[in-house]
């Protein structure tokens, strides 16, 4: 367990204790077993470093709301746990956590994977959400936990792990947490590393819904001058449960390039 925020963080820890640390965060309702298959592929070699955010998994609820801000403090909590500099292994939304932690401490980023992040594009500010508002209608009427609750059996269905009302929480607040990481952009700039984002190539659907998303992808690779931006064919949006080694690799290449 790490405390920051309030929050009493379940972390597990993979690998020689000596080797560089790699830390996987998962995007929202995400579950620390979506990343079995590349914590295999990457612990003879890395420190493999998994947590559940907090009100998230077995971790205890924060008083303080989501943010950027926050989520950095809660890495900068892990990092002084496990080691730093580390690569970071953003997926979904985490790939904006991952990305504002690069920013705002630079000397602790070795490397970083953004796993089929969220599209926030530069200048994208605070975007239009449908989930996001209507979490936030369910926080408004006080029936967010009722709500997670009657999506347990649903989610259980799908695999996923059950809901809980930070889950909702976090929903609720990404329109402003994207504006975050657009606004550090402007004031903090990526450290010199390796910089992948890579993209679901199984989700990209329709030509109008690939363009956008690969536009967006690839705007987001740019950011750094050592990006790179990779398609992952037939992966669907957990390309780590569906083609591990396609996230393993750059993770490896991230660590050989130290």
């Amino acid at each position: 367990m790490v405390t920051v925020v309030g929050s009493d963080l379940h972390l597990v820890a993979d690998g020689p204790a000596g080797a560089p640390p790699v830390v996987l965060l998962s995007g929202l309702a995400g579950a620390i077993a979506d990343w079995d298959p590349v914590t295999r592929l990457l612990a003879t070699s890395a420190r493999v470093v998994r947590f559940d955010r907090p009100g998230t998994g077995t971790s205890t609820p924060s008083p303080e709301p989501s943010s950027a801000r926050r989520e950095v403090a809660v890495l900068d909590a892990v990092l002084d746990a496990v080691g730093a500099p580390a690569v970071l292994v953003g997926h979904s939304l985490a790939g904006l956590h991952a990305e504002a932690f690069a920013r705002l401490r630079p000397g602790r980023v070795r490397g970083a994977v953004l796993v089929d992040p969220s599209l926030a594009p530069p200048g994208i500010g605070r975007p239009a959400d449908a989930g996001a508002a209507l979490a936030k209608a369910l926080l408004h009427l006080g029936v967010a936990g009722p709500a997670a609750r009657a999506a347990r059996p649903l989610l259980r269905l799908a695999g996923r792990p059950p809901a809980r009302v930070a889950v909702v929480e976090e929903l609720a607040g990404y329109p402003e947490l994207v504006a975050e990481v657009d606004a550090l952009r402007g004031a903090h700039p990526l450290p010199d590393v390796p910089w992948w984002v890579l993209t679901a190539g199984g989700t990209l659907g329709r030509p109008g819904s690939a363009s956008r998303v690969l536009a967006a992808h690839g705007s987001m690779a740019s950011l750094s001058p050592g990006g790179v931006h990779r398609v992952v064919p037939e992966a669907g949006h957990l390309v780590q449960l569906d083609d591990p080694r396609a996230v393993a690799g750059p993770v490896l290449r991230c660590l050989h390039s130290a």
